[in-house]
């Protein structure tokens, strides 16, 4: 059962006598799920330290239960709605490469989904002989200094997005195990080096920091396209970097697990709160308030 705003009929009148016995006055109990409805809904759901977005499922309604007296208990049937995110996923470590010249880590730590899905790419790359470096991925709360390098709505916050070491690839590609390519746009094709005779010999314009490209032959497999298999997806370079501005704005090496997200549908609150209590976040995110409703591929992205 959801309940949300336009919603009319019993259902919603047992939720408004809910409410009001819960001290959430949202006036008669009429039917008609209103703005004013909506309105308590949100307070007793920030309340209760569930995601505030007015739209009442199975989460809410377990929330309510414990609270109410045996007349006004709601009969919960099914699995949890996908409308609510009280279900909490928990940070995950997982392995990286250390490669010679590079000062990546070891491991890192992404949400459990992410988590699971970047095994499995990690796996079908060391069986062909390539390698995963790292520069990180968790990203604090408490990291939220505006910065002309980083996004307040990055996915690193929610756990969804993985850096390779910066320092594996772009710098020397007749050596290096990653090489990077020029794909359309300001897109990127990443190839992992490799000594596994099973993978083709093939000639790459190597892109590097310094905008030049460099001619390298050798095996060589795509990391992009087995990581677009498992669900990541690279990003664009900055228009800065392509006219010669820093090499922070290559990002070639950051690498984004969007199949956990619906187009549309998916907002930068909701996925926060998948790792974290709403106090929590409120405590200690600054831009919390402007970002929360932030929907993906719309106003994120």
């Amino acid at each position: 059962m959801v309940i949300k705003e336009g919603s009319k009929g019993t259902d919603v009148k047992e939720l408004q006598r809910a409410l009001k016995e819960l001290g959430y006055n949202c006036g008669i109990a009429d039917g008609i799920f209103g703005m004013g409805t909506r309105v308590q809904v949100e307070k007793f759901q920030e309340d209760n330290d569930l995601y505030p977005d007015g739209i009442v499922g199975s989460g809410t309604l377990s929330a309510m239960n414990p609270q109410l007296p045996d007349n006004l208990k709601f009969q919960i049937d099914g699995e949890p709605d996908p409308d609510e995110t009280f279900i909490k996923l928990p940070w995950t470590k997982v392995e990286a490469d250390k490669v010679k010249g590079s000062g990546g880590y070891s491991y890192f730590r992404l949400r459990k989904d992410a988590a699971e899905a970047y095994n499995a790419l990690r796996e079908d790359v060391l069986a062909l002989g390539g390698v995963i470096t790292s520069a990180g991925a968790k990203r604090p709360l408490t990291d939220s200094k505006p910065m002309a390098s980083r996004s307040l709505k990055s996915l690193h916050y929610t756990g969804l997005a993985f850096d390779m070491a910066l320092d594996s690839g772009m710098n020397n590609p007749k050596k290096e195990m990653i090489v990077i390519e020029e794909g359309e746009g300001r897109k990127w094709n990443v190839w992992c080096r490799t000594e596994n005779e099973n993978v083709p010999v093939r000639k790459i314009q190597a892109y590097t920091y310094q905008n030049t490209k460099v001619v390298v032959e050798d095996r060589f497999f795509s990391f992009t396209e087995l990581a677009e298999k498992h669900g990541f997806k690279g990003i664009s370079a900055r228009r800065s970097f392509k006219k010669g501005g820093s090499y922070l704005g290559a990002e070639w090496w950051h690498f984004q697990y969007e199949k956990a997200l619906t187009p549309g549908v998916s907002t930068f609150g909701g996925e926060l709160l998948k790792l974290y209590s709403l106090a929590e976040v409120k405590s200690t995110f600054k831009p919390w308030e402007e970002s929360k409703n932030c929907i993906w591929k719309k106003s994120w992205f």
